[in-house]
Parts: structure tokens; sequence; C-alpha cells
């Protein structure tokens, strides 16, 4: 039996019982925790907000043996702003899905969980377009578990590409005009996009505000996203933001 107190974030919740919920947190150094939070459905629980998805900050948590129960939290923050703008709020319920899905217990995380902080605060205050906020999340999501696609070349004849191609979700990367594909055809720019911003620090993608490529870039990783994240069995295809 102990007790620790960890930085997180809250990723989803289910009620338990008459005044309990599960919490499901994402640390940055102990991957994905499952807590109960007992009478924090009660009006007047300190812990009514803790509990809420995208709330972030110090956890105490109390374990024994395997299980883990929730007795105090310092917000830090609550990303009020995109709770209560819809299409904002539907942006970052999907990038949680992403989350819940990849994130695996005693795994630390800490580059990810960093990059979604970041994100969390573009989405929350930034006034970028909320579709070009998620297209680079997911593409530091992917890229920081090992499934960026690759771009520089042709996955199938190994040709270096420098314009326009194809792109394969399937076969995870670019396909050179000279060999045989019905895969969906990409010009150069948002081959470029793909290729550059998972390798570069997130902020960076506020430089693309403006890039006449970005949208199509952005639904080519969307049907990359749904396809690898399939295949790799974190979770069944997900639901289309706008």
């Amino acid at each position: 039996m102990s007790r620790l107190i960890i930085p997180a974030l809250v990723l989803r919740r289910a009620d338990y019982s008459d005044y309990d919920r599960m919490v499901t947190l994402f640390s940055p150094d102990m991957g994905r925790v499952d807590a109960i939070a007992r009478g924090c459905r009660r009006p007047k629980s300190p812990l009514v907000n803790a509990v809420e998805p995208f709330t972030s900050g110090e956890f105490q948590l109390y374990q024994r043996r395997d299980r883990f129960t929730l007795e105090q939290c310092q917000i830090s923050e609550s990303y009020y702003a995109l709770r209560t703008d819809y299409d904002r709020l539907v942006h970052g319920t999907y990038w949680l899905k992403l989350l819940d899905a990849a994130i695996l217990p005693d795994t630390p995380a800490r580059d990810l969980f960093l990059t979604t902080l970041r994100a969390l605060a573009h989405l929350n205050w930034g006034e970028l377009p909320p579709a070009m906020v998620t297209m680079a999340f997911e593409m530091h999501f992917m890229a920081l578990n090992g499934l960026a696609p690759r771009m520089d070349a042709c996955v199938r004849c190994g040709r270096r590409i420098d314009g326009d191609c194809r792109f394969d979700p399937l076969l995870g990367g670019a396909v050179c005009l000279d060999c045989p594909s019905r895969a969906p055809f990409i010009k150069n720019g948002a081959r470029r996009i793909l290729m550059k911003l998972p390798r570069t620090a997130f902020d960076k993608f506020v430089l693309l505000d403006g890039h006449p490529d970005w949208p199509e870039a952005a639904r080519h990783f969307r049907s990359y996203v749904n396809l690898k994240m399939h295949m790799e069995k974190f979770a069944p295809p997900l639901e289309e933001t706008r």
C-alpha cells in the first residue's frame, strides 16, 4: 500500500456505482492509469471537476496492489474554452480517443504527454483552424508511436521522390508515378507537409497558416491514421472530425 502524486491528463471517465466514477489518466511516467474516484458524483465532492476529460494537474493516488484510488487533485488546467466550442470539443475528444486507444499501463510516454499539452493549449487558446491543429497532433502522435509514413522515397521501388506522387496508406507512404498504383494522387506540397511536420517541433505547425496544401495533407493523413490504428489493433477506425 502506498500513496503517490503524479502529473496526468484525464482521458475519459465512466460512472461506477451510485456516487463513484472510474477515471482513465495519462501519466508521462506511468502511461495509462485507471483509478476509482469515490464519491466524486456528489455535488459537493472536491473531485467533481478533477475527473472531467481534458483536466490536467497533479493527482494524488492511493495504491493497493494493482488498484488505484484517486484521493486529491491540484488542477493545473481544465481547457474550459474548448469545452464551450462545439467544433473544438469534437476535435479534442478525437485526440483523447487516440490516446486512450494507444497508451499502455506502465509505459512511459513523456514526449507524447508534453506534445498533447502543447496541442491542447493551441486548441483551447489559439486562433488557427481546429482541423489544422488536429493534423499536427495526428502527425506527431503517429511519429512518436513509430508509425510515421515514408514520404521521401517510393515505398515500392525506393526511388527518391521530389514532386507529385501517390499516397498509399496501406503500404505506409508515397508511391512514385512510375510505379503501378491505384492509391490517390497527392500534390508535392501536401507530400512535403507529411514528410516534414512529424519530424519538426510541434509548434512549427503554425507556419502552415495560409499554406494552400495543408487541407489536402490533413485529408490524406486522416485516412492513414484510421487504417494504421485499425491494423495495429489500437482501436477501430475513428470517426471523422470536421
